[in-house]
């Protein structure tokens, strides 16, 4: 037999690449036991009927007072099925079942959602009605000794279109009652609404159409301007839109000088890259998997914390944020005598940021629903029903006060965060340049009260800062009040001004230190990231108690201070020469230009894991490794997507606003010399010619 199958696969070699598949497959599903020797195909759709979970839930409508016309369609469905019509049992067959591995955490069988939704159907003499696919869960109390003391099995289903999810609850719940006999148990809403789908999608309505028309617009423009550009060289302001000139820079690899810090391009990086790394594990882990036990198996181990601590990398944002804020500022005023142009400068931030971030949340709430399907789909792109009533919120930047709980792009809050400080930070910026030591001391202040203001916001709430179920992004009262506000993050972008004053202070100067303190700084910095991620590990032990409000104060407000001194010392030791290996990595010439893309990054690469998480159709494994294979295909397919907002949107607006501002300054520019002339005032950010959009990602200090 096994001879016959090699010469079978042999023979479909030669035959052409469709026909040698075939019989490969064929070949490969025969098994052991020969053709001659098969059930019938009556018998195969025999089984089929008889031990299909759609085929007895079904039986219950017959029992059931429904609507007229899904009690017609769910009846011709089984008088079909019951003569064995192939399109009635191909529905049917779509239903999942009782999921094998119960007992290694598989809670799910999706069903064939495809089958469910198919057209082909239609195309049949004995087609039946339109099919409609609905996401069950059935809750039943844990068979093991977990932290969870019940259990959801979700099991996928699929109905004739004319039937609702609450029919479908009906269903269910007389199917299960049948087959417990005694158990009482209430009416259970097993099924929503909102996790069934149509294979008809709904029309397009303006908004999408203006989606589409913008971004062919702009792609058009942007072919039209590089081929400008190609054949009758840069065309002033339309060059800014050229391909050829916006890839051109953002290749360009800057040369060391006194006020570039190298090693920030490899710390923004590595930053960015570790954020989507650790979204990658929490859509992981709220995707369906066969082995949901060795979940928590894997959430007590110390590498986990790594993950579970992980949202504090976004204070290194903070911290660089208001660092090159301060050193550009302060050289600023002292170029210009004290004066600072605001209201430019607060224009300047505000185009910078809002053209990707505008383009983003306009995908989001038009395009993104259509780009696919699938079970899952609705619970993992549910932001883009919400972009429509809190689109607002996100372009103003109070997304993280104004739309707390219903945000329209969840990892935005940053942006908020960051957005608010700079427009707060005249007030603290001028002080510094103005009274240096007293505006410090002011700053030492400052961050003590808000250290204060956040550990009384946790002891009198008695917030639970550490959850060992995992917190994966849902809301909760402290999300809300400990994680987007403003005053609750501003800890660590007040250090990082604090350490740019530093900085500038220091101008480059090399400051001898013994070898031993080099050691016990560098020992210090380790003992602070390290206590920032694994302080937290004895909570997650079987049968360790919660963590206390108090403990959970400390934990907060000390690791926003830790982790951003840590940083601090691994900068400067870098940029004094002190840092070796480390030095040569974070400096390494390769980040520059993934430096640049980091802003579109960080905007893009939720929507790629969101759709990509979104679209599956079955339950998945968990391990390490299966993460790092989500990982790399979801940040090639988000680094591509960046590169093209980079070259389409964020380097264009760029350009043109150099452009602008240097028209501005030329029509203020005196055409002759005169004694004590000065020009008008605008902040570095405004008149240097940056590398990427927003001033966090900025590495000329």
């Amino acid at each position: 037999m096994a001879l016959e199958k090699v010469r079978l696969i042999g023979s479909g070699l030669r035959l052409g690449a469709v026909q040698g598949l075939l019989i490969v497959s064929l070949a490969l599903a025969l098994g052991p036991q020969e053709v001659a020797g098969a059930y019938s195909q009556q018998e195969l759709l025999t089984w089929l009927q008889q031990s299909n979970l759609g085929y007895q839930v079904l039986q219950q409508a017959n029992s059931s007072s429904d609507e007229l016309l899904c009690a017609t369609e769910v009846g011709l469905l089984l008088q079909a099925a019951e003569r064995r019509a192939l399109p009635a049992l191909q529905v049917l067959d779509a239903w999942g079942k009782f999921p094998h591995g119960l007992l290694y955490g598989h809670f799910s069988d999706l069903g064939n959602y495809e089958s469910c939704l198919s057209q082909s159907l239609s195309n049949s003499a004995a087609a039946l009605a339109p099919s409609k696919y609905c996401l069950a869960h059935i809750a039943f109390e844990s068979l093991l000794a977990m932290d969870e003391d019940t259990v959801s099995i979700s099991i996928g289903t699929c109905i004739p279109a004319a039937c609702s999810a609450n029919q479908l609850n009906r269903w269910l719940n007389n199917y299960l009652q049948r087959i417990f006999e005694d158990a009482v148990a209430p009416q259970l809403q097993l099924a929503q609404e909102s996790n069934c789908a149509l294979a008809a999608r709904e029309p397009m309505a303006a908004l999408d159409w203006f989606a589409i028309v913008l971004l062919i617009t702009l792609a058009l423009f942007v072919v039209l301007c590089t081929l400008l550009d190609y054949f009758k060289g840069p065309q002033k302001l339309l060059a800014a839109f050229s391909l050829r000139q916006n890839l051109r820079q953002l290749l360009k690899i800057s040369r060391p000088s006194i006020h570039l810090i190298p090693c920030l391009h490899g710390i923004r990086c590595l930053t960015i890259i570790c954020m989507i790394w650790g979204h990658d594990y929490m859509f992981l882990l709220l995707a369906p998997n066969v082995n949901s036990y060795e979940v928590i198996a894997w959430a007590q181990t110390p590498f986990s914390m790594i993950l579970q601590s992980g949202a504090i990398a976004v204070d290194t944002f903070f911290l660089l944020s208001g660092m090159l804020l301060v050193m550009s500022t302060l050289r600023e005023l002292e170029r210009r005598s004290g004066r600072l142009n605001v209201p430019l400068m607060y224009l300047h931030r505000i185009v910078r940021l809002t053209p990707v971030l505008a383009i983003a949340v306009l995908f989001l709430m038009t395009l993104f629903p259509r780009l696919d399907s699938g079970p899952l789909w609705q619970q993992f792109t549910s932001p883009s029903q919400l972009c429509y009533d809190t689109w607002w919120a996100t372009l103003l930047y109070v997304q993280n006060y104004a739309a707390a709980g219903r945000m329209c792009l969840g990892h935005a809050w940053y942006l908020a965060v960051d957005m608010q400080l700079f427009l707060l930070s005249p007030l603290l910026l001028w002080p510094l340049y103005r009274w240096r030591r007293r505006a410090v001391a002011g700053i030492v202040l400052l961050t003590a009260l808000l250290f204060g203001c956040v550990f009384s916001i946790i002891m009198l709430n008695k917030l639970t800062v550490f959850d060992r179920k995992g917190n994966l992004g849902a809301d909760s009262m402290e999300m809300r009040m400990i994680y987007y506000t403003t005053h609750a993050r501003a800890m660590p972008w007040l250090i990082g001004l604090l350490f740019g004053c530093f900085l500038h202070g220091e101008q480059g100067r090399r400051r001898r230190i013994p070898a031993w303190l080099m050691l016990l700084l560098w020992l210090l910095a380790l003992l602070f990231i390290a206590t920032s991620i694994w302080s937290v590990y004895p909570y997650t032990r079987p049968g360790a108690a919660e963590i206390s409000p108090l403990a959970g104060a400390f934990y907060v407000c000390c690791s926003r201070i830790a982790w951003p001194l840590a940083i601090c010392w691994l900068i400067w030791a870098c940029q004094s020469g002190r840092g070796g290996l480390v030095n040569t990595l974070l400096s390494w010439s390769f980040w520059q230009p993934v430096s640049k893309l980091s802003y579109c990054l960080y905007i893009w690469h939720l929507l790629i894991e969101m759709a990509n998480m979104g679209r599956i159709k079955s339950s998945q494994h968990f391990s390490n490794y299966d993460a790092i294979l989500h990982f790399w295909s979801d940040f090639g397919i988000t680094l591509l997507v960046s590169l093209l907002m980079y070259l389409c949107v964020e380097a264009p607006f760029v350009q043109v606003e150099l452009h602008f501002i240097r028209t501005l300054r030329s029509r203020t520019t005196p055409t002759a010399p005169k004694p004590h002339t000065v020009t008008p005032t605008v902040s570095l950010a405004v008149i240097a010619a940056p590398t990427s959009i927003s001033q966090q990602n900025l590495v000329e200090a």
